[in-house]
């Protein structure tokens, strides 16, 4: 596949948007990090962190800080499939076994040096309310 979407990105912002109360939030911070790996035979990979993500006192991760090191992380990879606007997730390897199986339906758009993909709207594992992600992503 030759598309502007191949290669690797790094994220700018990440917010969710509460589609009752029109309130614009940053479920893993200001200053989340990720990055994003589309490949041109249709796979790709992902990691998401929150800003203010603690390290482990020790090597040796507690259980309180292993649940807070879950909780402050998305990560996946699987295949992807463009058709027109729409970016469609098949992912296989997950943070979360929840989405095993599930097909995770985006919109995006893309540029030379840019990406933003948006969500459909769904309930927030985050908050529960009915919200619309939107990511913003530079070229690496």
């Amino acid at each position: 596949m030759d598309h502007p979407i191949v290669g690797a990105w790094n994220l700018i912002s990440c917010t969710e948007k509460n589609l009752r109360t029109g309130a614009v939030a940053y479920p893993l911070g200001e200053k989340a990090r990720a990055a994003v790996i589309y490949m041109a035979g249709g796979h790709v990979a992902t990691l998401f962190t929150s800003e203010n993500r603690p390290p482990p006192v020790t090597p040796q991760v507690t259980d309180q800080e292993a649940a807070i090191l879950y909780r402050s992380m998305v990560a996946f990879a699987g295949r992807y499939e463009l058709i027109g606007a729409k970016l469609i997730y098949r992912p296989d390897i997950l943070w979360n076994e929840a989405w095993n199986g599930t097909v995770q339906e985006r919109l995006f758009k893309v540029s030379p040096e840019r990406l933003e993909v948006t969500s459909t709207p769904a309930i927030s594992t985050l908050t529960r309310a009915m919200t619309v992600f939107s990511l913003l992503w530079k070229r690496s």
